[in-house]
């Protein structure tokens, strides 16, 4: 079969398998595959793109494809498992490489996994490691509506953080002086993983509008379940027209970390 695919990227939302895959996909004849390489997409560019400034974005993105062309020259394909790439500069890639030449494997998992996935390791928009990583009820004309509880979307939004981040502060209070367990409100529990599942669907809605905008790509669906089966990735191989290595085998349902080991629970 004749190679049809020199760049392959992922579409995913984080805590869906993406690290795992790129693990896979080193083991396929000719590719070099990255897990958010940098420049990665994330932080301060993610979070203006998001508010409607394209300019660090977009040169975020022409430093990625020079160093992807580097790279490239040096392997017959080049992969890259990266959820800031829905988020941000895939929007740009194919303005620097032949969209005809690009794969994206959409990667999902269930909605309420990765949600809780996500609150687990503290990747919440109400904590700025998570504003750094994820899409957040700021962002300019999202395609599907955020959690609201008061006038706004992001009234609500601004009023959780401010929420939060005063009573994270006062812990130690509540704690030492009081003598008494800390619990956030039920209220603010419940809105934090609101945000997050919005969050999940947020991205499911930008894959369907990217796919629209950029037709000549090849896209492939698949999820961690059929990660685990070798004739399920075997098949996605022979999608791209690639070609395993016999060591291939060997890595599939094979997790190799905790992350992973989260995954599969």
């Amino acid at each position: 079969m004749d190679k049809k695919t020199d760049y392959i990227f992922s579409i995913n939302t984080g805590r869906s398998g993406s690290d795992y895959l790129a693990n896979i996909l080193n083991h396929i004849s000719g590719c070099r595959s990255f897990h958010e390489p940098k420049p990665v997409g994330n932080g301060q560019a993610m979070i203006r793109y998001s508010r409607g400034n394209l300019e660090p974005m977009r040169k975020l993105a022409k430093k990625k494809a020079q160093i992807i062309k580097q790279l490239k020259s040096e392997h017959q394909v080049y992969v890259e498992t990266n959820h800031c790439f829905i988020k941000g500069f895939g929007w740009f890639i194919p303005q620097y490489l032949p969209e005809d030449r690009i794969g994206v494997i959409i990667l999902k998992r269930e909605k309420s996994k990765i949600a809780k996935s996500l609150l687990r390791i503290g990747c919440s928009p109400l904590k700025r490691f998570g504003r750094d990583w994820i899409s957040t009820p700021e962002m300019k004309d999202p395609l599907t509506t955020p959690p609201k509880l008061l006038i706004s979307p992001k009234v609500t939004y601004q009023y959780a953080r401010f929420a939060k981040l005063m009573l994270r502060g006062n812990k130690g209070l509540v704690r030492n002086v009081f003598k008494q367990d800390f619990k956030y409100p039920q209220w603010l529990i419940d809105y934090e993983l609101e945000c997050l599942q919005w969050y999940v669907e947020e991205i499911h809605k930008k894959t369907t509008a990217f796919k629209q905008k950029y037709p000549k790509i090849k896209y492939y669906e698949t999820n961690i379940e059929d990660l685990n089966s070798l004739e399920s990735v075997q098949q996605m191989i022979a999608y791209f027209g690639l070609h395993p290595k016999p060591s291939l085998m060997d890595v599939v349902g094979k997790p190799t970390n905790l992350k992973l080991l989260q995954l599969r629970n």
